[in-house]
């Protein structure tokens, strides 16, 4: 029997061809994150991450953009398909919407404050956990009702929710936002439904990717909206907000206001 064994740490390697650019990051990562990640490589060209790829086989990359010789884009391009999950960093920001198409983690911009980095690793870790959460899932034959929906390789439009008294499917379609509530998820629902809201007992982090990528949204770390309600997207001074069309103002991370008008460009959803 294994006591007291460590949570198996995220390989990842650090992708730029400024040295100083890698070192600051690294320090960054092991200073604040070092319980969850582990730096294994460093790559200064593609040439080199490409056999670093090959020979840690990390679950994740952080990969500057603009790079001597080969961009990231030509670079992902040639050593396609892989495994790994990006998150792109860079100093420039016109590339956020092809980075979303690629399915990046996040993008984050230089000069990296923790901020960002924190909202990008935790975004990296619920990904990798959900993923490993669904192949699970899959793996062991789960007949209930997602679980039949993700083995027919068809698409949900429900989802089963359960609190401490109750248990209930709700349709995608009505769900206006989730909240959460430290350790819990708060879903607020249309006013079809019995009652407005349910609290159930995981973190947020469960439910970002069995919510439809192509309608739900992280908007902040503490709010995923159905952009299908958003009414208007508000930002004055310093604050970003996103107006529901039922009145609800729900706080929009800074970093997060220009990427969620290019994703909601991107699925032609009207606000």
């Amino acid at each position: 029997m294994i006591l007291n064994q460590k949570p198996k740490l995220i390989r990842t390697l650090l992708v730029d061809d400024e040295a100083n650019a890698c070192k600051n990051l690294k320090n960054l990562i092991q200073k604040h994150w070092n319980h969850q990640i582990e730096v294994s490589a460093i790559a200064l060209n593609t040439k080199e991450a490409e056999r670093l790829i090959n020979d840690i086989q990390p679950d994740a990359i952080f990969l500057d953009i603009e790079m001597r010789g080969e961009n990231a884009f030509q670079f992902l391009e040639r050593i396609k398909p892989f495994s790994f999950e990006i998150i792109f960093v860079t100093a420039y920001d016109e590339y956020a919407l092809r980075a979303l198409k690629l399915s990046a983690v996040d993008y984050i911009l230089k000069p990296i404050s923790t901020e960002e980095l924190d909202f990008a690793i935790q975004k990296l870790v619920e990904k990798l956990s959900l993923s490993k959460i669904t192949k699970e899932l899959i793996a062991e034959n789960t007949y209930n009702t997602l679980g039949v929906q993700y083995l027919q390789n068809s698409s949900p439009d429900r989802i089963v929710l359960k609190s401490q008294s109750t248990v209930q499917v709700i349709l995608f379609k009505d769900i206006y936002y989730i909240e959460a509530k430290r350790s819990y998820s708060c879903f607020h629902f249309s006013g079809s439904h019995e009652q407005s809201s349910i609290l159930t007992s995981k973190p947020i982090a469960d439910y970002i990717e069995l919510l439809p990528s192509n309608l739900f949204y992280r908007i902040h770390k503490s709010y995923i909206v159905n952009c299908n309600y958003i009414k208007k997207l508000s930002q004055e001074d310093d604050q970003h907000t996103a107006i529901l069309k039922d009145g609800t103002n729900l706080p929009l991370s800074r970093r997060r206001y220009i990427a969620l008008q290019e994703f909601l460009q991107r699925y032609n959803i009207e606000y």
